[in-house]
């Protein structure tokens, strides 16, 4: 058999799982919404309604059905149960105006109709109280179900297994939620057949798509990576590949955006980004870190003088670790957190570095290790939990962070930052930000740095709304450092 057999390819790529049936993820979503709005009304009966049969009692019975009647309705409008699965920025932008046109909607009667006007109050009472919980919802659906049940997501194969083809790549299989699952990679260069690249195989040529329908049927789209590779030959590429989906990769990271579109400009594809001013947004930004630090601090106070005695218990040394980080230009702060190592951290890890050269690798490209023997008992239980950050409550009260925002960076990190530093250093290190929500220690350095500059680039106060619900979920999931 030859190493382009089209039978090959049933060794080289895994088959479709058949076991469940394939539900559409819109589909999926508006039965949780359903469900979801179906739950929150009886709450609301059993919580606010009238025992007697009254007109006021069918008048807020009206407005409760008005209310939940309106999430899916509005949501339909805007094409959220249409979107893409691994599209949740997009999702997360729709949902905020679909629930702003809801309080327009409500709002016109509410002001030109008098005897009316509780009606429609708790009619919008209830419409936004069901948005935020069916946006909660779909977050545990995709992150959920779809994220570890292998056939939701779309098979997919990769054009080019060059470096950006490669880093797509490892990025679909380390994040599932994005709802892609990559099987091989085709590319035209010879001297990578019957390799493996980020531990898929790469089969074969292009061509071999077009012309074996074995190999086609593995996948129900593809991802073109590299595309300045192919040049005046991309259009032609695309449309010889027998998927009706293909993406074609831009960039990595730091030339994406969230506000981002795609305009024709007769016959040329356009991008357009758009750039928005930053300071409006940091002023609200800082106004909202004051007042949730204050409260944070004031309702964890309890469980975090629990956590000091706790320490102590555990091994000798101070409750407090004190690290210093980089606040951009030439500035530093002391980073504060639970201690959970040892006293003598850092001149452990320099033996382990010298010593063991695959550990030394391992910490070189994540500056982390996924098993450190420097981490105490509890300490480890701080980490999964992430309650050894708490402290840096008081770092954001201070102005020294913020509660999102790029990762803190350590000074000698800085040569490895590069020129993204000038980016990265314009806002305040966050307690969470884009990249802890997007692999956290399964992401090596680099990817940090260029998710960080996505999200200076792009920082909004929707786009912190949705890093902070993706956070809330992997620390309910302890999916810690």
């Amino acid at each position: 058999m030859s190493k382009l057999d089209p039978e090959a390819v049933i060794n080289l790529a895994p088959a479709k799982k058949t076991a469940m049936p394939m539900l559409g993820p819109g589909l999926l979503l508006a039965l949780s919404d359903g469900f979801v709005l179906t739950l929150l009304g009886w709450a609301l009966l059993q919580l606010f309604g009238h025992d007697t049969l009254s007109m006021e009692a069918d008048l807020s019975q009206r407005a409760l059905v008005t209310g939940l009647m309106l999430v899916p309705l509005v949501k339909s409008v805007f094409g959220i149960y249409s979107l893409g699965r691994f599209d949740y920025l997009e999702r997360t932008r729709r949902t905020f105006q679909a629930a702003l046109l809801s309080g327009a909607v409500l709002a016109v009667p509410f002001v030109v109709m008098d005897g009316f006007r509780s009606f429609f109050v708790e009619s919008l009472s209830v419409a936004l109280i069901g948005f935020v919980v069916t946006y909660a919802a779909d977050l545990l659906v995709v992150h959920g179900l779809m994220a570890s049940a292998l056939n939701w997501r779309t098979p997919v194969v990769i054009v080019g297994a060059g470096p950006q083809g490669a880093a797509i790549a490892e990025k679909l299989q380390r994040l599932p939620w994005l709802g892609m699952r990559p099987v091989c990679f085709f590319d035209d260069d010879d001297s990578l057949w019957q390799t493996r690249v980020a531990n898929l195989p790469v089969v074969g040529p292009t061509e071999l798509l077009a012309t074996s329908p074995a190999y086609a049927q593995q996948a129900q789209a593809a991802i073109v990576a590299d595309i300045g590779r192919h040049r005046k030959e991309l259009t032609e590429l695309v449309g010889r590949l027998p998927f009706k989906q293909v993406y074609c990769l831009l960039g990595e990271g730091n030339v994406s955006a969230v506000d981002a579109t795609y305009h024709n400009l007769h016959g040329s594809l356009a991008l357009r980004v758009s750039v928005r001013p930053p300071t409006g947004y940091l002023r609200i930004r800082r106004f909202l870190d004051v007042v949730l630090a204050s409260l944070l601090l004031v309702a964890v106070a309890p469980l975090m003088l629990a956590i000091a005695v706790a320490i102590k218990l555990d091994s000798p040394g101070p409750v407090m670790f004190r690290q210093q980080r980089w606040a951009g230009g030439k500035q530093t702060f002391d980073l504060l957190k639970f201690r959970s190592m040892h006293v003598n951290a850092e001149e452990h890890l320099q033996r382990l570095l010298e010593s063991d050269a695959k550990i030394r690798e391992e910490y070189m490209t994540y500056h982390k290790l996924t098993v450190d023997p420097r981490i105490t008992p509890f300490g480890r239980f701080l980490r999964k939990t992430s309650l050894d950050e708490l402290p840096q409550l008081w770092n954001i009260l201070m102005g020294d962070m913020s509660l999102i925002g790029p990762r803190a960076y350590m000074p000698k990190e800085l040569p490895e930052v590069g020129a993204s530093a000038d980016v990265i250093g314009t806002v305040r290190p966050g307690l969470t930000g884009y990249w802890q929500v997007s692999g956290r220690h399964r992401t090596t350095f680099q990817e940090r740095v260029s998710m960080d500059v996505f999200y200076v680039r792009n920082c909004g106060l929707l786009f912190d709304f949705y890093i902070l619900c993706k956070t809330a979920i992997m620390v309910l999931k302890g999916d810690g450092s």
